[in-house]
Parts: structure tokens; sequence; C-alpha cells
């Protein structure tokens, strides 16, 4: 019982937390940009454990539909579905609970901020069939990863949608659309060899110029957002900072990567999100 307990943790990426990093950062933008003026605590460590009830939801189902293709792959071939470790029916009692707890946390919520969490939920339960036949997967990706959470969290703390909470979740969109593009990298060879559709595959050389049109966009699109704080030029250095970063990513990714750079780079972008999210503190007055 004791390895299975240690499988089941594996399976949900539970010593992996960079996803759930990225998961959360997106709604941490909207609740600053939301409540200027408030710290929102609460909210903040709300959206922090539904990141993480929802990214492991997500890893279980990932798992289950790539269970086959992750053992062509050298990356993922030990993940515990793919080398026999946890049997499908076990997997499914995982993702099952993990919903579950994820849907206990709706209650403390309104209900149209429910009907986003539901839809995005849904997206992110389809998301790996995309593989199989979208150009670009990682776009698709980005709706559940990158623009439900802020989404959710402006209807929430706002009661509506509004032109700057839809930019901060086109922010996020764009932003999770990029960074997945690195990720995607490192599988290149082998999603190749197993048919697997991926931007990494569709685009090619051109790569580094797809990920870093989408980069600059989630930048452009936060900046629309919060440019009318009252100290907004501390948002504007912020994503000048992520404007170069992101540039010089682009550039290793023209020449190349090597073995490790592509997850590198990857894990980077959640000191990038936190340095947007850092931007947003220090645009209000009553927050620095």
């Amino acid at each position: 019982m004791r390895g299975r307990f240690r499988d089941t943790l594996d399976l949900i990426r539970f010593d992996r937390p960079v996803g759930t990093l990225l998961l959360f950062l997106p709604s941490g933008w909207a609740i600053l940009l939301a409540r200027p003026g408030e710290t929102a605590w609460g909210w903040m460590a709300l959206f922090f454990l539904g990141a993480f009830l929802t990214r492991s939801a997500g890893c279980v189902v990932n798992d289950l539909f790539d269970r086959e293709i992750d053992r062509k792959v050298a990356r993922t071939r030990g993940r515990p579905l793919a080398d026999g470790r946890l049997s499908v029916r076990w997997a499914v009692g995982v993702f099952l609970f993990m919903t579950a707890l994820s849907a206990s946390l709706l209650p403390f919520f309104s209900e149209r901020a429910i009907l986003v969490a539901v839809a995005g939920y849904g997206t992110a339960v389809i998301y790996p069939l995309m593989k199989r036949f979208f150009p670009l997967p990682q776009l698709f990706m980005g709706i559940p990863f990158g623009a439900t959470a802020p989404l959710m969290a402006w209807v929430q703390l706002t009661g509506g949608l509004q032109t700057k909470g839809l930019l901060v979740a086109a922010a996020g969109l764009f932003w999770a659309t990029a960074y997945d593009l690195i990720y995607a990298v490192a599988d290149l060879p082998d999603d190749r060899k197993a048919g697997v559709r991926s931007g990494a595959v569709t685009f090619g050389d051109n790569l580094w110029a797809v990920f870093l049109f989408f980069s600059v966009l989630s930048g452009l699109f936060l900046w629309e957002a919060g440019r009318t704080l009252p100290r907004s030029g501390w948002l504007l250095w912020t994503i000048l900072l992520f404007f170069g970063t992101v540039a010089l990513q682009a550039m290793k990714m023209r020449r190349g990567l090597g073995d490790g750079e592509p997850m590198a780079l990857f894990r980077s972008h959640v000191t990038l999100g936190a340095l947007l999210m850092a931007g947003f503190w220090m645009s209000t007055p009553t927050l620095v």
C-alpha cells in the first residue's frame, strides 16, 4: 500500500509543483487587478488550493488518455500508468477523488464563477484528445491552464465580465500557450515518431517566432488591463523585463536547445509569472 501511495503522488506530480504555480499565477494577476488596494489573502489561498487540486486531476486524466503514447516517449515512459505500476481503474478512482475535492470548493463561489469553472474543467478533460488532430494543442491547453482561473477570479470578485477581466484571461491563455511550446520541444523527436500533434512538430524551425508572438501578446494584454493603476509604471517595468527575457529565450530556441534546456526555460516561467504578479502588486499604492 505504501508503494501505491507513492505511485499515486507520482501520478498527480506532487513533487513537481511547477504546474500548480503556473496555473495559480494568472488568478493572482486577476485578483490584484480586480481588488486594487486589497490583499485578498483568502482568495489567493483558495485559488492556490484549487490550482493544486485541478492540476492534479488534469495530470491523471492526461495520463489516462496518453498512457499508450507515453510508453513511446523517453521522458514519460516511466509514469505510473505507462509502466504499469498503477491500473487504469485506480487512476480513474484518483481522478474522481481529486474532482470531488475540487468540487468541494465551489460553494465558496457565485453561480457565474461556478459556470466558468465547470466550462474550464471540461476543456481540461478533453485537452489530451486535441493532440490527436489539432496542430496547436498548446493553444487549447491555454484555456483551462491560463484563462479559466483569472476569468473565474474576476467574475467572483467583480460580479461579472468586464474588459479588464477578459484581457487578463487572454494574457493567461497566450502565456500558457507560449511556455507549453517550450515544454513541447523536449518531446519533439518522440512526438514525431509517435505521430502526436504539437506546436513544436507543426512549426519546426519557426517555433521560436511563434513562442515570441504569443509571449508578446500576453504582455501587451496585461499592460492594457493594468495601465490605469495608480502606479502602473511598476507594471510597465516588469512587463518590459518579461519581454526582454522571452526575447532571449526565443533567440536560444532559434539557435537550438540542448539537453535539459527546454525544461529549464519552461520552469523559468514560474519566476516570470511571479514577476508580473509583483508588477500588479507594486502598482497599487496601498499594497506597497
